[in-house]
């Protein structure tokens, strides 16, 4: 469940593909004498920057990228603590680009291929459930602690959602609508999210043109398409092999088969939203061990002592594995994990039954399959 108050952990990993070239162009009427204009963007899994003298209000920018990348555009001036920096955000893509505006980056408009279209198309459409959506959290954040429980509180999450809902759907019209467009990828990778879903998202992928398929971005989604189907709800889950904090293997089938509900849990001591989500898995654990329930967690630390320290301080009795590689976990990786926490609960045989519960919701399953306590 999206909460309002949540946060990701996300990891990339787009191969390097063939480059492109680009030429930006910006003229600023109203600028005079010299301006330092930056560039910031995400190109082959490295963040690059660049930047140049804007004489008069004209500069230039180029370059190769491998596919269209999300770009910052600002002006490097000294502002105010109160004041918000001059910047725009718009699509380096292949061939020329022209940025214009008459007096500031904020409001330039984009002359390029078809990326920048499509890309204030989908924009625009998202705009007033993403602006509510902000609203929300602001509000949600601003709310104290002790009246997060409140029926008050519990509706503003309900909005939240409905809110996430409805720009889901205004993306999935999109890419129904613009299949040979880049930008549908982008937003089929927002409704995909860390925890692909299967189901959801195969069917819009199949939609797209071949081009945009063959794109870095499409080749990666493609791929975690077909990590997703080793735990569609189900299917066996593969065994995996790991090492305790004693560097002892527990292997997976051992663990399922001494249970009737098993767990597999992704954490990490360093992830705070696992942090914040281990009292319930507790609760669970300590409910329903004794009719079946188990659990083995997989870590992405790489630091022995602090993994150890959190499992102690959290209270966790139950299996704990990891190889101690953050992000290169083995686990981790071949069973597609892009963000944590993440789980999968598995019956009895080892088949999925569902992917990252939380909360009261991983609570009430698991009463459901094993009964209450």
């Amino acid at each position: 469940m999206k909460n309002i108050l949540s946060a990701l952990i996300l990891f990339p990993g787009f191969a390097i593909a063939q480059q492109h070239s680009f030429l930006l162009k910006g003229e600023i009427k109203e600028w005079k004498g010299k301006d330092s204009v930056f560039i910031h963007y995400l190109t082959d899994n490295k963040q690059m920057a660049d930047s140049t003298v804007a004489i008069d209000g004209r500069f230039q920018f180029s370059g190769t990228i491998s596919q269209p990348v999300l770009t910052y555009i600002s002006l490097q001036k000294p502002i105010k603590r109160t004041e918000i920096r001059d910047n725009y955000r718009f699509y380096l893509e292949e061939g020329n680009i022209v940025l214009r505006a008459k007096d500031s980056l904020r409001n330039s408009t984009i002359t390029s291929g078809s990326v920048n279209a499509d890309y204030r198309e989908l924009e625009n459409a998202i705009a007033p459930a993403f602006k509510r959506l902000i609203a929300i959290r602001m509000e949600a954040m601003a709310t104290p602690v002790d009246q997060r429980k409140t029926p008050a509180f519990a509706a503003l999450e309900k909005e939240y959602r409905a809110c996430i809902d409805s720009m889901e759907a205004v993306r999935t019209r999109f890419i129904k609508a613009h299949p040979a467009s880049f930008i549908s990828l982008e937003a089929l990778n927002l409704i995909a999210g860390n925890t692909m879903q299967f189901q959801k998202t195969a069917p819009l992928f199949e939609k797209l043109s071949p081009a945009v398929k063959q794109t870095p971005l499409g080749k990666d989604f493609a791929s975690r398409l077909e990590t997703a189907k080793k735990t569609l709800t189900g299917v066996v889950m593969p065994s995996f092999t790991s090492l305790d904090t004693a560097r002892k293997e527990v292997h997976l089938n051992d663990v399922v088969q001494h249970a009737k509900v098993t767990l597999v849990d992704f954490w990490a001591s360093w992830c705070s939203p696992c942090r914040a989500e281990n009292p319930n898995v507790v609760k669970a654990f300590n409910a329903f061990h004794e009719k079946g329930f188990d659990i083995i967690s997989v870590s992405l630390d790489d630091n022995a002592s602090r993994w150890k320290a959190a499992i102690i301080k959290d209270g966790m009795p139950w299996h704990h594995v990891s190889g101690l590689q953050k992000w290169d976990e083995p686990v981790a990786k071949f069973f597609g994990i892009q963000g944590i926490p993440d789980n999968f609960l598995l019956d009895e045989q080892g088949r999925v039954i569902a992917r990252g519960l939380k909360g009261a919701e991983l609570y009430n399953k698991i009463e459901e399959l094993v009964g209450k306590k």
